[in-house]
């Protein structure tokens, strides 16, 4: 067990780089929203695309970036849908570990971008275009003329205290989280997650989706180890690994002030996980 909350607690340690200097960023934005809103308004219809290329790196901090980008109106629905697909967080790394070779991993890069991208599309098409205004979230953490007031480094360390403020609370919201989410997975048992995902069965991408969509990096590596003991299908590897986004629900979940949307967020992720793992279960 006391393994199980160290990896726990490592796993969200290797974020708070990346956590950090996406609120540094987002505090910096914040003082500058007019020329944001504009710049973001405009590059929402490639945003897809560019959720998919960055979702594509394996750390699955930039799932939990872009949550906060999503949740602060710096980032489209779709594009968030996009960056949740195309992320694999530690399977990447697993699967070269484990001695995959270097066609498999393209596969899946090249596979899970492609659903991310047309997924992101679909949805932004149909669902989010009309939705979404970057101008619907005000902030209300910062007291602005504070940040825009005195000189040039008096301001630079009011951002720096901003962006470390929002690290360190976040950073112990993630943790508490984990520790009971992960030790709920522990006392579960991988033997007995694989006994119930219905092997064979066509349906079986529909329960991986589901386990992709628990929190951690853990995850991602339990769908790689049940991929190559032959325990789940690669169409059902795929379901879990795009359904799955790291810490990124959980912080969408908590710093959105949209909570409905945050959810459809979410399940349109999973419906584009199912959907893509039986495709490819049925293609390959």
């Amino acid at each position: 067990m006391l393994e199980v909350w160290a990896e726990s607690i490592t796993d969200i340690v290797k974020t708070i780089p990346i956590l950090f200097l996406v609120y540094l960023v987002i505090s910096w934005m914040e003082t500058r929203m007019d020329s944001v809103t504009r710049i973001v308004t405009s590059a929402e219809p490639v945003g897809p695309i560019i959720g998919a290329l960055i979702g594509a790196i394996p750390q699955c901090g930039f799932s939990m970036g872009c949550s906060v980008l999503y949740s602060r109106g710096f980032l489209a629905p779709a594009t968030l849908i996009a960056v949740y697909l195309s992320t694999s967080d530690e399977a990447i790394p697993v699967l070269l570990a484990g001695g995959a070779g270097w066609q498999t991993v393209v596969f899946l890069l090249v596979v899970k971008i492609v659903i991310a991208i047309v997924a992101g599309y679909v949805f932004y098409f149909l669902w989010f275009r009309k939705r979404w205004d970057p101008d619907q979230w005000p902030d209300d953490e910062m007291d602005m003329e504070e940040v825009n007031a005195g000189c040039s480094c008096c301001n630079s360390r009011t951002l720096v205290g901003a962006a470390l403020s929002r690290t360190v609370n976040t950073t112990v919201f993630l943790v508490a989280t984990m520790l009971i989410l992960n030790t709920v997975i522990y006392l579960i048992s991988e033997d007995t997650l694989a006994s119930i995902l219905l092997g064979g069965s066509i349906f079986q991408p529909v329960l991986c989706a589901l386990i992709g969509l628990i929190p951690g990096c853990a995850v991602s590596v339990l769908l790689v180890e049940l991929l190559t003991a032959g325990t789940i299908s690669l169409g059902s590897a795929i379901a879990g690994l795009s359904a799955g986004a790291g810490f990124g629900f959980v912080l969408l979940l908590q710093q959105s002030k949209d909570r409905k949307a945050a959810w459809q967020i979410i399940g349109c992720t999973y419906v584009a996980a199912v959907v893509a793992g039986i495709l490819v279960d049925l293609i390959f």
